[in-house]
């Protein structure tokens, strides 16, 4: 196997590594965690967090 073969075998393998991530349960199902799950996660912290004003800060 020449080196650009290899190369190119080595980059799918890593682009396929992560697929999706899941969450299990107390009864060990795993549940799936959408794109749509981490942006009401993502926005419920924003709501949560204090950003400071820039307006103070000049």
């Amino acid at each position: 196997m020449n080196t650009t073969t290899q190369h190119h075998n080595d980059s799918h393998q890593y682009s396929n590594a992560f697929q999706f991530a899941a969450l299990v349960d107390d009864q060990g199902r795993e549940i799936a965690i959408t794109e749509e799950m981490i942006q009401q996660a993502c926005a419920e912290l924003a709501k949560r967090c204090h950003f400071p004003d820039s307006r103070q800060a000049a």
